[in-house]
């Protein structure tokens, strides 16, 4: 009886074994292929939903021109926080922060609204937060 069982349990083993190497998800070849597309989708995502805070927009002759010009005169007020161009035709803005959420933005645009007082949120994608060492971190 002890044969028995021994030899059930070794066949058990050695099929759970011999399963692990062929692994399946949804018809995928392998993990591998599973593991390859998450690398590349990894690769290609720019940033995640957030919020930014518009500065400016407007069209037409200079637009450009004055767009950049914001965005300088920003920069030289608040360093440490990022600012950006974007040209969505026929407009040029100027959009600021990389805020994670709703309430980080609403505080920032409070500190910036008299200096531009049609600031307004928006939804975008924000650049993903850097990772710092933690003897950089104190």
């Amino acid at each position: 009886m002890r044969l028995i069982i021994l030899t059930i349990a070794l066949f058990a083993i050695s099929v759970s074994v011999s399963a692990q190497g062929k692994f399946t998800l949804n018809g995928e070849k392998g993990i591998e292929t599973i593991v390859a597309k998450h690398i590349y989708f990894n690769e290609n995502v720019k940033g995640f939903p957030g919020y930014r805070i518009q500065i400016f927009f407007e069209s037409g002759n200079y637009s450009r021109n004055r767009a950049f010009g914001e965005k300088g005169k920003f920069m030289s007020r608040y360093p440490d926080v990022a600012a950006y161009v974007v040209f969505q035709e026929p407009y040029y803005k100027v959009r600021v922060g990389n805020f994670r959420n709703k309430l980080e933005a609403e505080a920032f645009k409070l500190r910036i609204i008299e200096q531009w007082p049609e600031a307004y949120l928006i939804k975008d994608d924000i650049d993903l937060p850097g990772i710092f060492a933690p003897e950089e971190i104190k």
